[in-house]
């Protein structure tokens, strides 16, 4: 761990002490009180908001139900939230700390010296929907399977050099290559924020934070007119229809009109009536195949496997069929209290797959993907084996509707 030391001029505090700690080393603990109680401050800082302080400090009081998170739209974001917690959890395990443990210290131990505290970071709810607005769809499958992949993954990581300069620049790289708008949420507009609250303090001041926002702490610190306006940052994403559901309303478009040139091109009955129990069967095998394998009650793989075929046309999001078997899972396997606190606290596989609220959402999306696979496939398939040529059929309808002109 390191710090850095700034003296301000008229527009920021006296004295700023940044401190650069690793979350999860019983080294940056220690330092931290040391450092506290050697300085003595009037005001120690640390990088938590409200709600992050409140499940430090009170993890027993949540406030999200199963049905808010099923029916939010956020599914995959809780996921990514849930799997970030456990990775954390599970370095901590490795060396024996619990995460946030030196931020607890850090508030301790300004109660010893008499120093008043502030939660200087962003909210995190606010963060998290920045972090998945503002990511690609091929950021967010990519950091999916990466989060998966570490998950699954037994190796050992050394934790001694961790809040090394050289280090810590290296991971912010690789974050910035993997996912750049991903680092710009996590890390640039958290350094402008974490700064602006720092110098909205008066008196002598520590701040910790992670050791990855030192660097940008300091240089916003030594530029301030560079931070950008806290309401700014602290916005959430505006109300607007994002591209994946015009795509969706678009490929639901496509899937009907399919079915409606198949119909309106004088096709035998049997011949539609062939298209439509592939599709339903196609839906049926694999919605019901995801929920199987994520291990679901057997109501919620019937259900998945009958409601599928029918989700497409469905724009209502609390009404997918992903949904519904994850209610249909959290009503026959209700997640306890301490599901709900231990979800972000665990440490192996084994606790994450056994915790009834994960398995809940990874029921819901399981089924959501395998139905979404079964949409694909089924309009891959369903024209070449009911012998319906589909552009004939786009060609004769386009030709009547401009009175023979194509």
């Amino acid at each position: 761990m390191e710090s850095c030391e700034l003296n301000g001029g008229l527009d920021r505090p006296p004295e700023i002490l940044v401190v650069g700690t690793a979350h999860i080393s019983e080294e940056s603990i220690d330092e931290v009180r040391r450092t506290i109680e050697t300085e003595r401050p009037n005001v120690v800082a640390v990088e938590l908001c409200p709600g992050r302080y409140q499940a430090l400090t009170h993890p027993e009081q949540q406030g999200a139900s199963v049905r808010d998170i099923l029916s939010s739209g956020r599914l995959y974001q809780f996921l990514v939230h849930w799997l970030l917690a456990y990775v954390q959890n599970k370095l901590g395990s490795e060396v024996g700390v619990k995460p946030g443990s030196e931020m607890l210290s850090a508030i301790e131990a300004a109660h010893r010296v008499g120093a008043s505290v502030a939660l200087v970071d962003r909210d995190i709810n606010i963060t998290i929907a920045r972090f998945w607005s503002k990511m690609r769809l091929i950021e967010k499958l990519r950091m999916l399977i990466a989060l998966l992949g570490v998950t699954t993954s037994d190796e050992e990581i050394d934790l001694d050099e961790i809040t090394n300069d050289d280090v810590i620049s290296q991971l912010v790289a690789e974050l910035r290559q993997f996912s750049p708008n991903a680092a710009r949420v996590l890390v640039d507009e958290r350094d402008a924020y974490l700064a602006g609250n720092l110098l909205k303090l008066r008196g002598r001041v520590v701040a910790v934070v992670g050791a990855g926002h030192k660097e940008g702490i300091r240089r916003y610190l030594n530029h301030p007119e560079l931070i950008p306006p806290l309401e700014e940052l602290n916005s959430t994403p505006k109300k607007r229809v994002p591209l994946t559901k015009i795509a969706g309303v678009l490929f639901l478009t496509i899937i009907v009109g399919l079915f409606a040139l198949i119909f309106a091109s004088g096709a035998p009955l049997e011949i539609l009536l062939l298209a439509f129990g592939y599709w339903f069967a196609l839906h049926a095998i694999l919605a019901g195949s995801f929920a199987a394998a994520s291990r679901s009650h057997p109501l919620a793989i019937a259900a998945s496997a009958g409601y599928a075929g029918f989700s497409p046309f469905i724009p209502l999001p609390f009404l997918k069929v992903g949904v519904i078997a994850g209610l249909i899972e959290a009503g026959k396997r209700p997640p306890t209290t301490d599901d709900f606190t231990g979800i972000t606290k665990v440490t192996s596989v084994r606790e994450l797959l056994s915790n009834k609220l994960f398995r809940i959402l990874i029921v819901a999306v399981a089924v959501n993907v395998g139905s979404s696979l079964a949409t694909f496939i089924a309009l891959l398939v369903i024209f070449p084996m009911t012998g319906v040529n589909a552009y004939d059929i786009l060609h004769n309808a386009l030709s009547q509707a401009l009175g023979g002109l194509v």
